[in-house]
């Protein structure tokens, strides 16, 4: 028995030793490395269209001038919601986005007060503003870091806009001047887009508004000396934004 099991051992070993390489393939099994997909880059460069939505923080200084004396000053606030769409276009330099866009937008914030003389007469001055529709021409600069745009932006704005003023001087005189109309002025903000698949992009966009001054007057009427009142209306504006590009390119290929 023991001469067989010697034997055994024997032939066991002569056949290792005579196949080393065998015995050393046993722990260096073949590995290969899987294959990483390259990481899409987005290409910024191309026409789109989107809608926004967000909310408007009207501010119309008021300055009221009766018998050629500055009488009083006030603040409206027309505030309100506002929502449109916006067109526009982007050229891809780099890591820079040079851009241009068009957009219009509803809005209807409305506002007034009440000035009380406080003379013998009892006299008062009513005052309302609203500022309507609104829209803008812009240039954009942005930088991008991944799948993100960092932009700021400046430009071209105008809107509809309602001026009134009413006096009252009470069992004796009322009379009222207005208007209705468009104006130009100019603003500047920035903003931020993220594109999350190659057609579509979301963003958040401010902007500051200016439209300049507007002047309603009244001549003398009857026992009331001729008056006027000045409207300086601006806006700060803040908005979501959704994108679709229409001819986004193909994405690049990150090396």
């Amino acid at each position: 028995m023991t001469r067989v099991l010697l034997g055994t051992v024997a032939i066991v070993g002569l056949a290792v030793a005579g196949h080393p390489a065998a015995a050393a393939d046993v722990g260096t099994m073949p590995f290969k490395a899987p294959v990483l997909a390259p990481t899409p880059v987005p290409n910024w460069t191309g026409l789109y269209i989107g809608g926004n939505a967000g909310y408007s923080w009207g501010r119309t200084g008021v300055d009221y001038t009766f018998g050629g004396v500055p009488t009083a000053g006030t603040t409206l606030e027309p505030n309100s919601f506002v929502g449109g769409g916006q067109i526009g276009y982007n050229w891809q330099l780099g890591s820079i986005v040079l851009g241009v866009e068009g957009d219009i937008a509803w809005r209807g914030g409305s506002d007034s007060a009440t000035f009380t003389s406080g003379n013998i007469f009892g006299d008062f001055a009513f005052f309302n503003t609203e500022q309507n529709w609104v829209g803008t021409v812009r240039p954009r600069v942005g930088f991008v870091a991944q799948n993100w745009l960092l932009y700021g932006t400046g430009g071209l704005a105008f809107g509809g806009f309602q001026h009134s003023f009413t006096e009252t001087r009470p069992g004796v005189a009322t009379r009222t001047a207005s208007d209705s109309d468009k104006k130009a002025g100019w603003t500047a903000g920035g903003g931020v887009e993220y594109t999350f698949n190659p057609s579509w992009s979301l963003g958040v966009e401010y902007l500051y508004m200016d439209f300049g001054s507007t002047t309603l007057s009244q001549p003398a009427t009857g026992p009331l000396p001729a008056a006027s009142a000045t409207f300086d209306d601006n806006s700060h504006l803040v908005r979501a934004k959704l994108n679709y590009r229409l001819n986004w390119n193909t994405p690049l290929t990150g090396r």
